[in-house]
């Protein structure tokens, strides 16, 4: 393969787009991953949904991150087709994932509510390894 076989930006197929990180769940590997998220989006060309995407990645890792227990990685997938981008985070939690509505007071439990309000929706699913996925969509 030449330097000239590598895709650029302007010239990427645009059609189906995908990327897996695996996380150690640990809240310092959430930064490296929101600048990841954000550089393979400019890569992809849909830069100008960076902030949203980030924010969605980072509520839903972070939230993995807490339940896991530290004991496997965390799965994060970003794709995007024609019409939507997708964020998936699969972890080895058993617990289903519910919104909490926290008092004033409380500093933390907002992050599916913040998920729901940008993305309209987010699901999870478990999976016969025993593991969860949790996703949300938003439209291109």
């Amino acid at each position: 393969m030449t330097s000239t076989d590598v895709p650029r930006p302007d010239v990427c197929d645009r059609r189906d787009r995908r990327i897996t990180m695996f996380v150690w769940p640990e809240t310092q590997c959430v930064r490296s991953v929101r600048r990841a998220v954000k550089a393979i989006l400019g890569y992809w060309g849909i830069a100008h949904l960076a902030d949203d995407v980030e924010l969605l990645t980072t509520e839903l890792l972070t939230n993995a991150i807490r339940h896991t227990g530290g004991e496997q990685a965390v799965r994060v997938t970003i794709a995007a087709d024609q019409r939507w981008l997708s964020i998936d985070v699969r972890d080895c939690s058993a617990s289903a994932p519910r919104p909490h509505r926290p008092t004033a007071c409380e500093e933390s439990g907002r992050g599916l509510l913040l998920v729901e309000r940008i993305a309209g929706s987010w699901t999870y699913r478990f999976h016969p390894d025993g593991t969860k996925t949790v996703s949300c969509r938003i439209p291109l």
